[in-house]
């Protein structure tokens, strides 16, 4: 239906353009606009169609309108300012961040609230309706004066963002890079969108800002080049016997064989490792205590590399006398990752990898190996737990087979593992 449009929270959107000679019926509006508040499209499609046929009546029969305007524009304008034009900035926030948590994880949602928290303190105006496109604008500019990691500096202790921003004149500390600009607005222009699907506003201030480009998205993490996944992996064979914890081994290699995330792979447990339609596989889930997924669609089947079977990873789940694959790693806040995390910062400093090589640069690894042999984003997409930005295939359409899916992974070059390994030689 024509008049139907999805937001990105998955919320249906009544939008009608009232022709210019009937906008005096509607307090000269262009468009008539009302979230449906249902995720069914079915329901939508109802009660879309019922408003269209209340909207054409009206413009039918002017003299018979007051009513209909009432039912139409009221809960829109009416409404909202009666019953929300006193709400508050950080009310609202408040609100945002309650509903965020049925959909992302809880660390995600502190860093939500408090990017957005900021910026609300630079703009300083405490009713929401009162943030206009002049404050995004001027705020977008003033985030890149604002001092990084601000909490870990004592010199910031109780001062407000404005307040921080003219000390930091003085000390010459690191400010938001234009990329961390961008992920604030981002992020509030997500707020508003939701406020005003909620009806709190009329306007979302922070949309469609404009960043300049100072790099290809694809350059924002490093991938590992051949020879320099040879260097880890030859390590990782020569120190094997030093190892302090299974994870020193395996992680990197599961890494860089599945593309999964470092939580999802330290958060594995046994029974997360099976065979599907007779091929190994492993089942990203939080389906077990202390499992987290970034998001829906992190929850997917990858097969198992056949270089990982070589190398005896079934056997070594298989021997490991506990529930999870590897019991070593504590749950923390952040989830099982963060021991694996320090460690491997501190492998590969050694090693001699910069800042922008770190061990989510096994995942980009893989999808650069996908790019490169022509894989579809779709089943690129179904391996990496990415979502397809497209609602004919992130909601009706069905996972892929799993022979084709251990087809793809197979793809990604054993070369530099089978060059650094020897797969005859014991596995921790």
């Amino acid at each position: 239906m024509r008049y139907l449009h999805i937001s990105k929270s998955g919320t249906w959107q009544f939008r009608y353009q009232v022709p210019p000679h009937h906008r005096h019926l509607f307090g000269d509006r262009r468009e008539i606009k009302r979230s449906l508040k249902t995720s069914d499209k079915a329901e939508a499609t109802i009660i879309a169609l019922e408003l269209e046929v209340e909207l054409r009546k009206t413009m039918m029969a002017p003299t018979s309108a007051v009513s209909v305007k009432k039912q139409l524009i009221s809960p829109i304008s009416t409404a909202t300012s009666a019953s929300t034009k006193a709400i508050s900035s950080y009310k609202a926030l408040e609100r945002f961040c309650k509903y965020k948590t049925e959909h992302i994880s809880p660390k995600a949602v502190k860093m939500l609230e408090a990017k957005c928290s900021i910026v609300l303190g630079l703009i300083g105006k405490p009713q929401l309706r009162a943030i206009r496109r002049s404050d995004a604008e001027a705020v977008a500019s003033l985030l890149r004066t604002y001092p990084t990691n601000l909490k870990k500096h004592r010199q910031f202790n109780g001062l407000s963002g404005h307040q921080a921003i003219e000390l930091n004149k003085d000390l010459g500390l690191p400010t938001l890079s234009d990329e961390s600009v961008k992920d604030y607005c981002q992020k509030m222009s997500g707020f508003f969108e939701w406020c005003q699907l909620n009806e709190l506003t009329e306007i979302n201030p922070f949309k469609a800002i404009r960043f300049k480009k100072t790099r290809r998205d694809s350059e924002a993490k490093s991938a590992y080049t051949s020879i320099e996944l040879e260097k880890i992996f030859s390590k990782l064979a020569r120190t094997k016997q030093e190892h302090k914890h299974p994870y020193y081994f395996w992680l990197p290699l599961l890494a860089y064989f599945t593309g999964a995330r470092l939580n999802e792979l330290c958060q594995l447990y046994k029974a997360d490792i099976y065979q599907v339609e007779g091929i190994w596989a492993i089942h990203i889930d939080n389906r077990y205590e202390g499992q987290k997924l970034k998001n829906l669609t992190s929850r997917r089947i990858v097969p198992i590399h056949d270089q990982l079977l070589n190398l005896g990873f079934i056997e070594f789940m298989q021997s490991v006398q506990h529930e999870r694959v590897f019991p070593e790693l504590k749950a923390s806040r952040d989830g099982f990752g963060s021991a694996a995390s320090k460690w491997f910062g501190r492998f590969k400093t050694k090693l001699g990898f910069d800042k922008g090589q770190d061990f989510h640069s096994f995942r980009h690894t893989v999808a650069t190996q996908f790019k490169r042999k022509s894989i579809s984003h779709i089943v690129a997409g179904e391996l990496l737990g990415h979502s397809q930005n497209n609602i004919t295939y992130d909601r009706y359409g069905k996972g892929l087979d799993t022979l084709q899916l251990k087809e793809v992974i197979n793809m990604i070059d054993a070369t530099p593992v089978s060059k650094s390994l020897n797969v005859q030689t014991s596995i921790p």
